[in-house]
């Protein structure tokens, strides 16, 4: 299960945690310097895909109270691996105006795509030497 978090609207969150919740596992990281987040959570392949609360917070560094607190009930999709296995996920989004939704809005899709090649480019290439 993932959470794509478009952090418009929201200002500086750098350093805030982020939190993703649903049948009784959590996944938080800190915020980096980024516009859009993407936030995973792995659940056990025996996790029940039936209708379940999924829960996300942003809780910004130094503060108490979450800036974000957005609930969901969400039906989990099986997603295969094309090889006879798979798993149950779902994939989310968060923006100010659409709060916690199934329906990734498109331009999200676009920006986060974006951001993930730039986010590449900028990285040094090692080159491995075929003598090694």
């Amino acid at each position: 299960m993932s959470v794509l978090f478009g952090r418009q609207g929201y200002g500086d969150l750098t350093g805030a945690v982020a939190e993703l919740c649903t049948r009784g596992a959590c996944a938080r990281e800190h915020l980096r310097n980024e516009d859009i987040t993407n936030l995973r959570l792995s659940l056990p392949d025996d996790v029940n895909p039936d209708s379940g609360l999924v829960r996300f917070r942003v809780i910004r560094k130094g503060e108490a109270r979450p800036v974000i607190d957005r609930s969901a009930d969400v039906r989990l999709t099986r997603q295969s691996d094309g090889c006879g296995s798979g798993a149950y996920g779902r994939g989310l989004a968060f923006t100010k105006d659409k709060g916690l939704t199934t329906k990734i809005p498109k331009s999200l899709q676009i920006a986060w795509g974006k951001q993930v090649r730039e986010q590449a480019a900028a990285m040094p290439t090692r080159r491995l030497s075929p003598f090694r």
